[in-house]
């Protein structure tokens, strides 16, 4: 990422946390992570996280509280909950019908780990991929986003809320797709953790969700972190 001196930053759109009321990010920074050795601890806690949200006593996922209150915000923005589900509703869907976790790699695992057991949208991004700081903010007709399964880039519709560096897009609708530039693979070492809070949940929930983030990284993977959450009173971070 680039820097200003010598710090880098992320820097959220005000109007975009207005269209969801009371949100909190919670962010940890990761650096020198080994994401290729596999990880037993991760596995296991990731196996009991979806056993755990597959005995979930709702009808379905999208009747869970917390995903039910961020599709509320997402469809009164004019997003269609329809064609673009957000992640922790397609996670969660896929757990409760049971059977085996996917797996994909530690850093992912972890966070997904994290994302059912407080059933909040989680991902992370690879810093070492990104060439400018990082924004979530509205899109403009300059973005252009690459699919995981595609080889170019696509121009993306203006006004869509989307995490950004520059001008690619590295997830569609905030908390639908993520992109293939970017992501979290064996190679990675340093990251950027973010997980989304609905207002529903309250402040405590950010809290718990920064000393659980913390508390991972240092169990799982020997690494402490910076933290930080930000709301609509803290816009953007530095580190």
């Amino acid at each position: 990422m680039t820097e200003e001196s010598g710090k880098n930053r992320f820097d959220v759109d005000p109007e975009v946390l207005s269209l969801f009321p009371g949100m909190h990010l919670v962010v940890a920074i990761a650096t020198g992570l080994d994401n290729e050795t596999e990880n037993p601890d991760v596995d296991a806690a990731w196996h009991s996280a979806w056993l755990e949200a597959g005995r979930l006593d709702v009808v379905n996922a999208q009747s869970h509280p917390r995903v039910r209150a961020l599709r509320e915000d997402f469809k009164a923005a004019g997003v269609s909950m329809k064609r673009f589900p957000i992640s922790i509703e397609s996670m969660l869907r896929r757990a409760l019908k049971g059977g085996e976790p996917f797996r994909i790699n530690p850093v992912v695992d972890l966070y997904n780990t994290l994302s059912l057991r407080y059933i909040c949208p989680a991902g992370a991004f690879d810093l070492d991929a990104m060439e400018a700081n990082l924004e979530l903010r509205f899109t403009t007709n300059q973005d252009c986003f690459t699919a995981l399964d595609a080889q170019t880039p696509v121009n993306v519709e203006t006004g869509e809320i989307a995490y950004a560096s520059a001008n690619t897009v590295l997830t569609r609708h905030c908390m639908w797709r993520q992109s293939l530039h970017a992501l979290v693979g064996p190679g990675t070492r340093n990251v950027f953790f973010v997980s989304e809070i609905p207002g529903l949940a309250g402040e405590e929930v950010a809290f718990e969700m920064e000393h659980d983030i913390k508390s991972a990284l240092a169990k799982h993977f020997q690494r402490s972190c910076e933290t930080f959450i930000l709301s609509a009173s803290r816009t953007s971070l530095q580190w």
